[in-house]
């Protein structure tokens, strides 16, 4: 028999955007890599229940695990972690929390603009100093085995938010931008509708520097 781990038509469902054909012809990175990982975990299941290996089979080998891994993503505080990743996926999800998230960034600048009276566009400009970057993440929590509500990860996400303490956090995109750690603001959970294994996860944050300092002998 064949397991249906059908990734692709949950994000569609949950964000309303992913869009392709089943050959693979999808839009942007992050949508293959979700379509290949759940292709990748279907074969590995089916390979291991000894099913009729003359069975067609889709053709996972052509595409790079590279173009997805920038998007895995790694918390961690003292010895809690969770894993968003896909890569495991092609034989198991043992480890894997969930599928890499879907993130936002944006952020501003600090500057005091003071306006000269009588002047046209004159004004003076000062501290051009970077504020932290806000973080949107959204993804998907699946039970990916049992296709049950999956409650152990909605309560493992929600006491990781409760922390209270910085988070690490380790991906490459936001390696990218300079941000190692960060702390939550705010979270949210929505059922996807058609898949009672799903939740739609939302989580909002932002970027945090340790504190430097200089002792003055």
């Amino acid at each position: 028999m064949r397991y249906t781990v059908d990734l692709i038509t949950r994000y569609q469902s949950a964000f309303g955007f992913v869009s392709g054909t089943l050959a693979g012809e999808l839009e942007g990175a992050l949508n293959g890599g979700i379509f290949r990982a759940g292709v990748a975990y279907n074969e590995s299941r089916w390979k291991a229940s000894g099913a009729d290996q003359a069975e067609p089979r889709y053709d996972v080998k052509m595409y790079a695990p590279r173009e997805w891994q920038w998007a895995e993503m790694t918390l961690k505080h003292e010895r809690k972690e969770l894993h968003m990743g896909v890569g495991s996926l092609l034989s198991e999800t043992q480890g894997v929390y969930a599928p890499p998230p879907l993130m936002r960034f944006r952020r501003t600048k600090n500057i005091n603009v003071t306006v000269i009276d009588g002047g046209d566009e004159a004004e003076i400009v000062e501290n051009f100093g970077v504020n932290s970057w806000e973080i949107d993440i959204s993804g998907l929590l699946v039970d990916m085995d049992e296709h049950g509500y999956p409650g152990e990860k909605v309560k493992e996400m929600a006491r990781f938010f409760e922390i209270n303490d910085v988070i690490e956090v380790a991906c490459p995109l936001l390696l990218d931008m300079g941000i190692k750690s960060i702390y939550f603001k705010e979270q949210s959970f929505e059922p996807v509708e058609g898949f009672p294994d799903t939740v739609k996860y939302t989580l909002s944050a932002k970027s945090i520097k340790p504190v430097l300092f200089s002792l003055i002998v």
